[in-house]
């Protein structure tokens, strides 16, 4: 019991003594975007910025979805519905990007677009 103790108190100890440089980065920040049975993203314009880590979570209220982006680094990602899927994306350069359902979701499938601006 008391060697119990003594770990917990030194993995206690390690945790404060960590360096500053040593800390985890903040967390990427969230936008969700839902693809819905209209075969419409919304919101369809989200604005991220170069160098700093974002998440896109996509959800689905209809129909199965997919979106991917070579320029974004967003790989192949199926969107069900019901089930949220996340992305985390670090923009290299600046730009307007358009990322495309992936998926034949529907007739207004050809015009289902995210517009991505990325912002220095």
């Amino acid at each position: 019991m008391r060697l119990s103790a003594v770990l917990l108190a030194g993995i206690a100890i390690s945790a404060i003594a960590l360096p500053a440089s040593a800390a985890k980065p903040a967390a990427a920040t969230a936008i969700n975007i839902t693809a819905t049975a209209q075969q419409k993203f919304s919101p369809d314009h989200v604005v991220l910025h170069v160098g700093k880590p974002q998440t896109l979570r996509f959800t689905s209220t209809g129909g199965v979805h997919g979106v991917a982006s070579k320029d974004l680094g967003i790989p192949a990602t199926t969107i069900m519905p019901g089930t949220p899927v996340s992305v985390v994306v670090t923009p290299a350069k600046a730009g307007t990007y358009a990322v495309h359902c992936t998926i034949v979701c529907g007739p207004g499938h050809a015009d289902m677009a995210l517009t991505v601006e990325v912002k220095p």
